[in-house]
């Protein structure tokens, strides 16, 4: 992945855990922080932060993006 390509994504990334922390606080003010709903969207909001984090991490130490193949084994 170029170093163009890998910034668009991570931006893209951004964007949508914006989007899901945005939804997550409007359901959070209909339904109330209990909401099955409400839980969802904030474990959705947190794995994708953390999966963010550790292909950064990964990207950062190895400089080339691991196989999704590769990880699953």
């Amino acid at each position: 992945m170029t170093e163009q390509n890998r910034k668009y994504v991570l931006k893209e990334i951004g964007r949508l855990l914006s989007e899901i922390w945005r939804i997550k606080g409007l359901a959070e003010q209909e339904y109330g922080a209990q909401h099955p709903i409400t839980r969802k969207l904030a474990g959705m909001h947190a794995d994708a932060q953390g999966l963010l984090e550790e292909k950064a991490g990964k990207l950062r130490a190895t400089e080339r993006p691991v196989s999704p193949k590769k990880e699953l084994r």
